[in-house]
Order: C-alpha cells, then sequence, then structure tokens
C-alpha cells in the first residue's frame, strides 16, 4: 500500500491558531507530518468507543462495604454538611 505524505518543518507559531499545542512546544521548529487517514484507524477508534470501564476497578473493591454501598446513607453531600454544622454548634 502506497501511502501519500507531506512532512514539514515550521515555527510552531503559525500552528497556534489552528492547533492548541503545549507550552514546550510553543515558539520552537518542529516537524509537522500530514497523511490521510486509514481506514484501520477508524475502525479501532470505534471498538474504543464500545468498550466499557463497567468492573475495571473490581480488583481494589472491599467485599466487606458491598452492602453497604448497596444501601447508601440516602442524604446527598449537602444533607450531610448540614447536619455535619448543626452538630457543631458553629451554625456553618
Amino acid at each position: 500500500m502506497n501511502m501519500e505524505a507531506i512532512r514539514l518543518t515550521l515555527n510552531s507559531a503559525r500552528l497556534t491558531p489552528i492547533i492548541k499545542l503545549p507550552k514546550t512546544l510553543r515558539n520552537r521548529e518542529v516537524e509537522v507530518i500530514v497523511m490521510p487517514k486509514s481506514e484501520d484507524a477508524k475502525e479501532r477508534q470505534l471498538d474504543t468507543e464500545r468498550k466499557s470501564m463497567m468492573g475495571c476497578l473490581s480488583q481494589y473493591a472491599d467485599p466487606s462495604l458491598i452492602e453497604q454501598e448497596a444501601h447508601g446513607t440516602g442524604r446527598t453531600g449537602r444533607e450531610r454538611a448540614a447536619q455535619t454544622c448543626a452538630d457543631s454548634g458553629r451554625g456553618c
């Protein structure tokens, strides 16, 4: 498969209107390579989008806390903060 590409060296200041560059690349000579995106890359991107993160941290779960997580406290953070202020007597 023969792929056409263009390779340029230029000052990164010329790219700032188009691309947000990290500070480490600003006002420096950089190399830019322009080439068509392959169809394989599009398919890989679709596969990545379909993956779920569900269960990826299960190795860190504490089984003894699962029952508590299922029921929760039923209170929002704001309600807990209000109760803490009331308990402290400071009237936050």
